[in-house]
């Protein structure tokens, strides 16, 4: 009885109740994955903020290691005696060649004592054939084996500013890694013309950097120097210099930003890497640190936490199963004759099992669905009045504004014309009035419409005379075709009006129709006066104000017909307009395909 009264009886505010006291476990399971998302995310980014400040302090003591690199190089680049020697002939065991060669060992000896902590050797190559070096193992280096290496032009653009190369250079030794030393290359220029003379080479040894960094971290952690190009240039483990990172989905994050951090993958696990750019090199000072360390102790209160919560859900699952489903049921219900309105079908009546606030709810949506449907047939019966009445407003204007242009024509004639003429142009406007006014019909088949046209046209053109020229090109599989009246002649008349009248000379006209994707299109085309802006005259098209549609304009009958077509058949049709002055204009005038008027109000 008490399951019965539950069930069916008693208030939705009794079953939210009871149910929330079993579902209340969901907010502090939320609430506790929030709270060590949270301190995760807390303790990631202390941990970051403290490399980075490691790797600024590196970076700092790197720059000025590069300040000393760039002194020797001075040392050398601007000495006039080793410049000389670039450019003069200097021959073997000569005075000149042991002179320049005391000079070098002068400035050797000068820059090992001011720049003891480097470990590097100098290196000179002009382009005469000079070459100069610290480390007799460099004796197999030639210039002409440098010249063709892509860094080489680069660095005679550079126009004596200093160039970082990472790669191997031809002729100089390496280490055992391959890639255990980097150089600093200028090259000198005449100054006349600008043309490379020779250039100082400075070999460091990466190690001299590698002693910068190799104590800032644990064993736990790994920094590494990368070049431009994405290869290692140092790192804390020899092996890893021979690598490159260029193809590792995070190398764009710290490609395109000075400094930052974030998580990624790295050596299969998850790390959290830092990054700061070294200024003088635009080399990157990159940390991995793995978030199992960061996160340790942090994951064992996660485990704890988890376990408790994972208890406590299961004992809950039983108490809140029956009450969600018996709560989801007639909401779900509900939702779906929902759903079914809103596709349009109000027929919808849900039916009403209980008597709780869902039951009322039910009640007042199949009320509400009902008075839906009474207001839906009044709108649409006033709708169709409206449009109905739109319709007439603009039939009205049509009919008189050609009749009035017709009338007109014939005034003109009697004064240029026999009356058997006139007679005959009288005959064509009668049959012409007899089908555009006597009928009620709007829907004509294409065919009296096209009727209609000719009749316009004959009168046209016995007023014009020779001054008119028309071609027909209308497809006879349309005419059976039905569509609004008076819809070409509006047309027609505005092409020889405001196109062809204007024109010295003959004028020509042709009127086609066609079939194309299921729609029909006519185009009139004229080699009249045309128009000067194409997005001034579809302006004419658009909607106007009711200030507006009272004046007579230029576009009067191209916005008449276009909104008529559109109020019948939907803005998918309508008329476009393609003019140029001087040239012509181009009308085409798009509708369905249409037998039956029964068709276009179910389109």
């Amino acid at each position: 009885m008490l399951r019965k009264w539950f069930i069916h009886n008693s208030s939705i505010q009794n079953k939210y109740l009871i149910s929330t006291l079993c579902l209340i476990l969901i907010p502090l399971g939320v609430f506790g994955i929030i709270t060590l998302q949270i301190s995760k995310g807390s303790i990631e980014s202390q941990v970051s903020q403290s490399n980075l400040k490691t790797l600024g302090q590196i970076s700092e003591k790197t720059d000025m290691l590069l300040d000393d690199v760039i002194a020797v190089s001075n040392t050398f680049y601007l000495n006039d005696e080793i410049n000389y020697a670039f450019t003069a002939e200097v021959q073997e065991n000569s005075y000149e060649e042991v002179r320049l060669r005391s000079t070098f060992e002068r400035l050797i000896t000068n820059s090992i004592y001011s720049f003891g902590r480097l470990q590097f050797d100098v290196t000179l190559l002009g382009l005469n054939g000079l070459e100069q070096t610290t480390n007799p193992l460099n004796k197999n280096i030639r210039v002409r084996d440098i010249v063709g290496e892509p860094w080489f032009q680069r660095a005679a653009e550079a126009k004596g500013r200093m160039l970082w190369i990472t790669e191997p250079i031809p002729g100089l030794i390496r280490g055992d890694d391959g890639r255990s030393t980097f150089h600093a290359v200028r090259i000198s220029n005449r100054f006349e013309s600008g043309a490379p003379t020779g250039m100082v080479i400075i070999s460091v040894n990466a190690n001299t950097i590698r002693s910068l960094y190799e104590g800032a971290l644990d064993d736990q952690r790994e920094i590494v120097i990368v070049s431009d190009d994405g290869s290692i240039i140092s790192a804390q483990a020899n092996g890893a210099i021979t690598t490159n990172i260029a193809n590792r989905d995070y190398y764009k994050k710290i490609q395109h930003y000075d400094s930052g951090y974030f998580i990624d993958k790295e050596a299969n696990a998850e790390q959290l890497i830092s990054f700061q750019t070294i200024g003088k090199t635009g080399w990157k000072l990159v940390s991995y640190t793995p978030t199992k360390v960061v996160l340790r102790s942090l994951n064992q209160i996660q485990l704890i936490v988890s376990i408790v919560f994972i208890i406590v859900v299961l004992l809950s699952i039983g108490a809140s199963y029956v009450m969600a489903r018996r709560l989801a049921i007639p909401i779900k219900r509900l939702y779906r004759d929902f759903t079914r309105v809103e596709t349009g079908d109000l027929s919808v009546r849900t039916p009403v099992h209980q008597d709780d606030e869902i039951g009322m709810l039910t009640r007042k949506f199949n009320e509400m669905v009902a008075r839906l449907h009474e207001l839906m047939v009044g709108i649409t019966r006033e709708q169709q009045q409206k449009r109905d009445a739109e319709l007439k407003a603009l039939q009205s204007q049509i009919n008189p504004h050609f009749l009035y242009n017709t009338l007109t024509s014939i005034r003109f004639m009697l004064h240029k014309h026999d009356s058997d003429k006139v007679d005959s142009v009288i005959v064509a406007l009668v049959k012409l009035l007899k089908q555009s006014i006597s009928k009620h019909d709007e829907l004509i088949p294409i065919e009296e419409e096209v009727s209609m046209l000719r009749n316009y046209m004959y009168i046209q053109q016995i007023r014009q005379g020779d001054r008119l020229e028309v071609h027909y090109e209308i497809d006879e599989e349309i005419m059976p075709f039905k569509m609004i009246k008076l819809i070409l002649q509006p047309l027609v008349e505005n092409a020889i009006f405001h196109g062809l009248e204007a024109k010295l000379g003959k004028g020509t006209l042709w009127i086609g129709g066609y079939m194309q994707e299921g729609d029909i299109w006519f185009e009139i085309r004229d080699d009249g006066v045309g128009m000067k802006s194409e997005s001034a005259i579809n302006g004419w098209l658009e909607p106007r104000s009711d200030e507006e549609a009272g004046q007579t304009s230029h576009g009067g009958g191209l916005r008449n017909v276009h909104e008529r077509i559109q109020l019948y058949y939907g803005v998918k049709y309508g008329v476009h307009v393609e003019s140029e002055q001087g040239v012509g204009t181009r009308i085409r005038v798009c509708l369905p395909a249409l037998y039956k008027w029964e068709e276009t109000t179910s389109a």
